[in-house]
């Protein structure tokens, strides 16, 4: 309320968050996202600490206490809910006073019950928020309840939580291939960490009897590809944002065609530092790989560290069930240092031969 100019009591703010708030503000007027404020309060007389009485903005005094939003507030977020398909309540209402004083968040329980009778999609995060809900809950009542807000924080601040991981590997993602492809019957050929998608627009240019996919955790990154995919009217070229460690099976698991080739190039380029040194290469990913691929299908690994190379060869030979042998090499030690197959480098590829150092390299076949 101070951000937008309404005189309140300095006993009220939070003076270290006055930067923060206004920057918020700013966002918000710039993405055309209405911001609404309370429009008045019950408050507790300090002086009487058995009645409660109803003050707006304007009235509020150091000799008084807000202790939950009141009737004139809930008035508006009642029309406000009406007008809406899905509701997120984080947090309570109230001001950390004792129970009885919660009136404004049992109110809006009920407000919130009727939306949810009414088809509104209710989410209730936090202890505070569930047990406002608890006590009018009605029977034909349907509600989503997160009572540890910080892993839902977590989740909205965009953090790939393990659970969520988990859950992506059960619910299988419905890609359109006869939509995304013009013939989904061609070979795939799926890029593992595609990022900006240069590696696979020229191979998608160059090969374009087979359909090329790109997965990337990145959304900013697959946003801007699939507008250059649209753009040139590539349909043998998609892209798609997720973690594909988790996700892999699910995804490529409905494609028509056969899984042809998949490349993982530099998980996470400059390797060599230690705030990258993460393993995207793990068993799950390994072994949907190897059940996916076609026989004679092919593996190909590549980075500019040395050891990041040897690791993945190591998962890849450990946990592919046996079905997958380095390619063209009968004691399984290989060239870690071969060409570039393709004749298609990707974009940290030609950063670092650039700078004059090495690529290591395998392929791998799945026998």
């Amino acid at each position: 309320m101070n951000g937008f100019g309404i005189p309140v009591p300095s006993c009220f703010l939070e003076k270290n968050a006055t930067k923060e708030v206004l920057h918020l503000i700013q966002i918000a007027h710039n993405r055309n996202i209405p911001i609404y404020h309370p429009t008045d309060f019950w408050c507790l007389n300090n002086n009487n600490h058995e009645d409660l009485e109803i003050l707006d903005p304007a009235e509020l005094l150091p000799g008084s206490t807000p202790a939950d939003i009141g009737p004139s507030t809930l008035e508006k977020i009642s029309l406000l809910i009406s007008l809406h398909k899905k509701v997120l309540w984080i947090g309570p209402t109230g001001y950390d006073l004792a129970e009885e004083y919660s009136v404004g968040a049992t109110q809006l329980g009920r407000i919130l019950d009727k939306a949810s009778c009414d088809s509104c999609d209710v989410i209730l995060v936090g202890n505070a928020a569930c047990k406002a809900v608890k006590g009018v809950l009605e029977s034909s009542s349907q509600y989503t309840t997160f009572e540890n807000s910080s892993v839902v924080w977590e989740f909205l601040k965009e953090r790939i939580l393990p659970g969520i991981a988990a859950l992506d590997k059960s619910y299988p993602y419905q890609i359109p291939w006869n939509a995304v492809f013009s013939n989904p019957a061609q070979p795939l050929v799926v890029d593992i960490g595609s990022g900006n998608g240069l590696f696979l627009f020229e191979m998608a240019r160059n090969w374009e009897g087979s359909n090329f996919l790109g997965l990337e955790m990145n959304e900013k990154l697959v946003i801007r590809c699939l507008h250059h995919v649209a753009s040139v009217e590539k349909r043998n070229l998609f892209f798609v944002s997720t973690n594909a460690t988790s996700t892999f099976r699910s995804i490529v698991s409905s494609y028509p065609g056969d899984l042809t080739l998949v490349t993982i190039q530099c998980p996470n380029p400059d390797f060599n530092k230690e705030q990258n040194r993460w393993r995207m290469v793990r068993r799950m990913l390994v072994e949907a790989i190897a059940d996916i691929l076609h026989t004679n299908g092919k593996v190909y690994l590549q980075s500019d560290v040395e050891s990041v190379l040897l690791g993945m060869k190591e998962q890849f030979i450990s946990y592919g069930k046996g079905r997958l042998v380095v390619d063209g090499d009968g004691d399984g030690d290989g060239d870690d240092q071969m060409e570039n197959p393709f004749g298609v480098a990707s974009d940290w590829e030609r950063h670092v031969l650039a700078r004059g150092t090495p690529m290591y390299r395998t392929m791998l076949r799945k026998v």
